[in-house]
């Protein structure tokens, strides 16, 4: 996996509430389609992104569409590509699992130990709690040694042994944290329990039922099927990532699909005839957020809620995502192979023009700010989630940043308070009152503070702080929040995103500044109201 010069690029913090924004319960038109082929030539007209994109209607394709690297360049194409889909990967192998159970090989109660009792509190550890992330099993992706081996091959026990070697991130159904330690291990239980590889279950019970394909377990990229590598934007040029191994990833995240394979599975899957209807049920059920190898969302169409469900992925620099609305039975997919814009932002667009909402096509302007306007931005900054330190300059009129033991690069002003730098794909928003900054490249998100700077807030008692956690829900707001307390601090989760800090304003007030967030809680009622750039929205403890 080659990183670019600026920030390795990881899932890291979500800076919005929302998945989507609310749209209206039109049907898509012509119109709609019109305005998604303008969106998408933008971003390929200013290098930002490369991938597939489509929205399906009862497996019908209403818009389909397909950017590629060609000569350093991204170019329209009407062929169809085959993408590592990543964690897309891991509600193939949650079927499966429900399939095993079904046959009464497994059931959701068998234990860790039964398999791989060498991993610690195996004995306590459910399918279950590794289906939905409670088992508290360390995430190996997030090893320091993890580095060290990616792309060569491992095998099952090489796999299991480093495992057995992390330390657990919590007791067993304490709480939920994703982790790819679930999956790979769940993966090498399904081949115990049958007999067989996994990437021969995905052919037998998923492929070949469906007519899948494009949908398998991928060794090495080989582009004369249309597979495509992913690549990197460096100093403007696209270059190629470095192939994990993908016996490293296995059933976590070793997959290769299409937008219409994968829409299919979707279908499928809630057509119920990869499982039943009662295993379906169990499998979209939540526990702090969190599904069985799957996630829900909630979109708001005039007043009327519509609900999804999906996964996302990321492996190497491709990254994808789809959303299925069962009752609707819309599909809404991208694959990425090669991305220097904000994908939430990609995948908002996609959503509203499913729902027959109108669309903007974004513009790529600079402001022009003089150096005492970018000074107020100068500093060197550190992070709690990030392991570089950035330093912020202003040089010849430039606003520059510089992480730790890299070069510097220059940041172009977006928007108030925004920069970005388009040839790594990065965007940095600063919050000049608090001293703080968000910087996004991909998927990934960071928030960063001026080095010695103490933020002030209001010092609540543990013990009211304590009545406020517990997870809150409301018919008029799409995603469910949970309320955590870490030393003696409060955080807050939406639906299927990183936590992000809140900081005390008073005793009940708290704020998320860089994503203009305010929670006022209301214990007394077991409710708090969350105002995001002016809508507040009730919610209560479930």
């Amino acid at each position: 996996m080659k990183k670019n010069k600026f920030l390795p690029v990881a899932i890291g913090v979500a800076l919005t509430l929302a998945t989507s924004a609310s749209v209206s319960a039109k049907s898509f038109d012509a119109n709609n389609k019109k305005q998604l082929e303008q969106y998408f030539d933008a971003l390929k007209d200013n290098n930002r992104f490369a991938g597939s994109i489509a929205i399906y209607e009862d497996g019908k394709p209403l818009f389909e569409k397909a950017i590629i690297v060609k000569d350093d360049h991204l170019v329209d194409s009407n062929q169809s590509y085959r993408y590592k889909i990543g964690s897309i990967s891991k509600t193939f192998t949650t079927v499966l699992i429900f399939q095993m159970i079904e046959q009464g090989k497994l059931s959701l109660d068998t234990k860790l130990s039964e398999y791989f009792p060498g991993i610690a509190n195996a004995k306590e550890i459910s399918i279950q709690q590794m289906l939905n992330h409670h088992s508290g099993i360390y995430n190996f992706t997030n090893a320091e040694d993890f580095s060290d081996y990616f792309k060569d091959p491992q095998t099952n026990q090489q796999m299991v042994e480093r495992i057995e070697k992390l330390e657990p991130a919590f007791k067993p159904g304490e709480r939920a944290e994703y982790s790819n330690s679930n999956y790979l291990l769940l993966g090498y239980i399904l081949e115990q329990v049958s007999g067989k590889d996994y990437g021969d279950l995905i052919a037998e019970r998923i492929a070949k039922p469906l007519g899948l394909k494009a949908t398998y377990l991928e060794q090495k990229t080989e582009p004369e099927k249309n597979e495509v590598y992913s690549y990197f934007l460096n100093d403007d040029k696209w270059e190629v990532v470095d192939q994990w191994e993908m016996s490293v990833a296995d059933a976590a995240g070793a997959l290769v699909s299409t937008t219409e394979e994968l829409n299919i599975f979707f279908k499928a899957l809630f057509d119920t005839k990869l499982i039943s209807k009662e295993s379906l049920a169990t499998m979209i059920s939540e526990q702090d957020l969190y599904g069985h190898g799957i996630f829900k969302r909630e979109l708001d169409a005039d007043g009327t809620e519509y609900i999804a469900y999906g996964h996302s992925g990321g492996i190497e620099s491709f990254n994808s995502n789809i959303l299925y609305f069962p009752e609707q039975k819309i599909g809404v997919t991208y694959l990425s192979n090669a991305v220097s814009y904000d994908l939430g932002k990609v995948n908002k667009t996609l959503l509203r023009a499913a729902f027959g909402s109108e669309i903007e096509t974004p513009t790529f302007k600079e402001l022009e700010l003089t150096e005492d306007e970018l000074k107020k931005y100068e500093g060197g900054y550190s992070s709690d989630t990030h392991p570089l330190d950035i330093s912020v300059m202003v040089k010849d009129g430039k606003l520059l940043a510089q992480a730790s033991g890299q070069g510097a690069f220059p940041l172009t002003a977006v928007d108030v308070d925004t920069f970005e730098f388009p040839a790594a794909g990065i965007e940095m928003k600063f919050d000049p009152k608090n001293k703080q900054f968000v910087i996004k490249q991909g998927p990934r998100a960071d928030i960063f503070t001026l080095k010695g700077t103490e933020i002030k807030q209001v010092k609540v008692a543990t013990e009211l702080l304590e009545k406020f956690v517990g997870v809150y829900a409301s018919d008029s707001f799409p995603l469910d929040i949970e309320i955590k307390l870490k030393d003696e601090a409060l955080f807050a989760q939406a639906t299927g995103q990183p936590e992000f800090p809140l900081k005390a304003e008073a005793d009940r007030k708290f704020s998320f500044d860089l994503a203009g967030i305010v929670i006022e809680f209301e214990e007394d009622k077991s409710q708090l109201v969350i105002t995001q750039h002016g809508k507040a929205n009730v919610m209560t403890k479930k």
